[in-house]
């Protein structure tokens, strides 16, 4: 790959997805590469089968590098809610008199607020949700403002080391030597919601096919993360119940995609759907009821979460909803808006052609990488030092 390049690698609760991009104009990107695979998934932080995951990744990177013409040597690997840790932590260092905060002022107010390790898990990012400096006030980017001392709120963000394992493993056995792990829930923070959005609290929700990853987001961090083992496929079994109308699972999955939970239909109502064999036919109103049952679960275990914050600043804000799950699913946001009683809104990348939220893991880590890459270049660093 050309240097301006990077390689992710999405891992999804149902597929794997390889990207390679790089920057484009106006905030977009150029793809030069990109291949998915189904797997089994994961659930309760585990994989269902890893020789499977190994599979998917393999011809994911075998894909990708097809669709490039060129070797991936380097990779971003995304790490899910539910392999990761969030640690928030307030900490403060004093100067001995007033001058400009340096980038090394920074690195030593993240060192001394990370206390001890958490076994099981390895740090993998590090951001703040802004520093306030000695005249209090506020900014992202404290680098080049006078002031006696700096005071960070600081969030880590750690991946679970089992899952650096076996990723890291997969990856060096196919041939990709340096392999980089980045917080999925923060690279969809930071890309979808506008900063302004993130000035002070919002709520992000990742709905995937078998998890779901629940965020506050506030400024350039996470003030709370949880995941669970939830998502669209659980909405899919609910609608399949016990099979008893004979329609296949994948033809109710497909069905799903075809309704609008907030619509009205006659009573004898039936949705079809035709595959190679025949066709198939079930009750429309059969389907929403137990669709909407399936999203009164997930959202029971939303509401949770949200008690389990216990702080009013986001009483009113909405929930901002994302992912491949159940994003497809027409009127899910008014319905789980009355289960909530709160907004539901989708957000996705902004991006013609990529605008769907089932996009927005991928094309979050695609930005994180990216910006990461920047950072590590010798020029941002020079410009660091330099307060530029």
């Amino acid at each position: 790959m050309n240097r301006k390049s990077v390689a992710v690698l999405d891992v999804g609760s149902a597929k794997v997805t390889v990207l390679i991009g790089e920057r484009g104009v106006n905030k977009t990107f150029v793809f030069k590469g990109v291949h998915s695979e189904k797997y089994d998934g994961y659930a309760d932080a585990a994989f269902f089968d890893t020789k499977d995951l190994q599979r998917a990744v393999a011809a994911s990177l075998e894909g990708a590098e097809r669709n490039c013409g060129d070797r991936i040597r380097s990779i971003y690997v995304g790490v899910p809610g539910e392999f990761s840790r969030v640690i928030n932590s307030r900490c403060m260092t004093s100067f001995r008199s007033k001058r400009r905060v340096t980038a090394n002022d920074v690195d030593v107010l993240f060192a001394n607020g990370f206390y001890e390790p958490v076994r099981g898990f390895t740090p993998v990012r590090q951001t703040a949700v802004c520093y306030v400096t000695s005249d209090r006030r506020r900014t992202i980017d404290p680098v080049g403002m006078i002031s006696d001392s700096l005071e960070g709120y600081l969030c880590y963000f750690l991946a679970d080391d089992r899952y650096i394992e076996i990723l890291r493993n997969i990856l060096l056995e196919y041939g990709v030597r340096e392999v980089h792990f980045l917080p999925a829930a923060l690279a969809e923070a930071l890309y979808l919601i506008p900063s302004e959005k993130r000035d002070e609290y919002a709520i992000l929700l990742d709905v995937g096919y078998l998890s779901m990853t629940f965020s506050i987001v506030c400024g350039n961090g996470i003030v709370s993360q949880s995941a669970c083992s939830a998502g669209g496929g659980y909405i899919s079994a609910y609608a399949y119940g016990d099979g008893e109308e004979g329609v296949p699972f994948h033809a109710v999955e497909a069905m799903i995609g075809k309704i609008n939970l907030s619509g009205r239909e006659s009573e004898n109502a039936v949705i079809e759907y035709t595959d190679k064999t025949r066709v198939y036919s079930m009750p429309v109103r059969t389907l929403k009821q137990r669709v909407r049952e399936g999203l009164d679960v997930l959202c029971e275990e939303i509401s949770k979460q949200l008690d389990a914050f216990g702080e009013g600043v986001i009483d009113y804000k909405p929930v901002l909803l994302t992912g491949e799950g159940i994003t497809g699913i027409r009127g899910v946001c008014e319905h789980m808006a009355g289960r909530l009683n709160r907004m539901v809104e989708i957000v996705a990348p902004d991006l013609p052609y990529y605008n769907k939220a089932s996009q927005s893991s991928l094309l979050s880590l695609l930005d994180m990488a990216l910006t990461v890459k920047r950072e590590g270049s010798l020029l941002h660093k020079i410009l660091k030092v330099f307060g530029g």
